[in-house]
């Protein structure tokens, strides 16, 4: 590979960057989608790692940032983040750190998709919405913590309305 085709590949990089942040694998994996060798893709990650523009922690947080305000459940953000070559323990250190409550984030996210309702809902509906919340990730017990309050709150609306 010449040097003009690795000063080329070197301004990709940066202009990646400047786009949005990426983990070393990801940015390796674009840079060899570009035509780069292994060599040369490793050898820019490095240089852009040793300038700061490339940190897996950096971009660890503002993943699980990207995933919560989506709404998503742990088990998702966890299996997205292998997709994006974030590692697991590091997002179980940022989730503990944070002290995320899966629970409240399993409410707005019912909430937001299917708003509040006092009635019960017939079974068909129900499976229809769980379907949807363990898509996202969120657990059985979420689930039915997040449609117990979404009634509960229904229900408070109504007191406070008559």
């Amino acid at each position: 590979m010449d040097e003009q085709e690795v000063k080329k590949l070197k301004n990709y990089a940066v202009w990646l960057l400047s786009r949005q942040e990426y983990s070393e694998s990801g940015l390796t994996q674009k840079l060899l989608q570009k035509g780069a060798t292994a060599a040369v893709a490793e050898q820019l990650v490095s240089w852009l790692k040793s300038l700061d523009y490339v940190n897996d922690d950096r971009y660890a947080e503002s993943f699980l940032n990207r995933q919560i305000a989506k709404g998503l459940g742990e088990k998702r953000v966890l299996m997205d983040a292998g997709q994006k070559g974030v590692s697991r323990e590091t997002l179980h250190t940022l989730i503990a750190e944070r002290e995320i409550d899966w629970y409240m984030q399993a409410a707005k996210t019912y909430e937001k998709k299917y708003g509040l309702c006092a009635q019960p809902i017939e079974y068909k509906e129900k499976t229809k919405r769980v379907r949807y919340m363990s898509y996202r990730g969120f657990s059985f017990d979420e689930i039915d913590f997040a449609i117990e309050a979404a009634m509960t709150a229904a229900e408070q609306e109504e007191i406070k309305g008559e």
